[in-house]
């Protein structure tokens, strides 16, 4: 009966450390998907090189430059460019999408297009600001080694009305 009383008065201090512990550390907020829906339209506001974000490559990487809309209901989203408002779904700008469980990975899957699947680590996301970044040949030219670029998107509200194709 002793060593009985003994385990269990050392397991409920255990607990108690163990407890005492896990208020001690604050979590990382997730990011939750419900944001996209906060803004019908998000605008790619920069794009950069991983290890140069004081440098905004936009004009370098224009395929993945400009207005979008995400639906988290339907899981769909599509792409527009940004001077005409023309969607680029015929080309693969839209198909489903899906976040992963632990809110890290962003998947895309083109309805259309040559591109099946594009993976994108998620790096922000909340009501004012939506990041990913994903592995891509430098300057989108094949024959240059791949560079991670962090593409930033804020909510969309100039004079330009996007509607989804499906």
């Amino acid at each position: 009966m002793r060593r009985f009383n003994i385990a269990f008065i050392s397991l409920i201090f255990a607990g108690s450390l163990v407890s005492s512990l896990s208020y001690a550390t604050s979590a990382e907020p997730e990011a939750d998907i419900r944001a996209l829906a906060s803004s019908p339209q998000w605008l790619t506001t920069k794009v950069y090189i991983e290890g140069e974000p004081e440098k905004d490559v936009k004009a370098n990487y224009p395929g993945v430059v400009g207005i979008s809309m995400w639906d988290p209901q339907r899981n769909r989203y599509e792409f527009f460019y940004t001077d005409t408002g023309r969607s680029k779904h015929p080309d693969g700008g839209g198909g489903y999408f899906l976040v992963t469980g632990d809110k890290q990975t962003h998947i895309l899957v083109p309805d259309l297009g040559p591109n099946r699947t594009i993976v994108r680590r998620l790096e922000k996301l909340d009501n004012t600001e939506f990041t990913y970044s994903r592995e891509v040949r430098r300057d989108m030219v094949a024959t240059n080694p791949s560079v991670r670029i962090y593409v930033v998107h804020a909510p969309y509200t100039g004079p330009i009305k996007t509607k989804m194709s499906n």
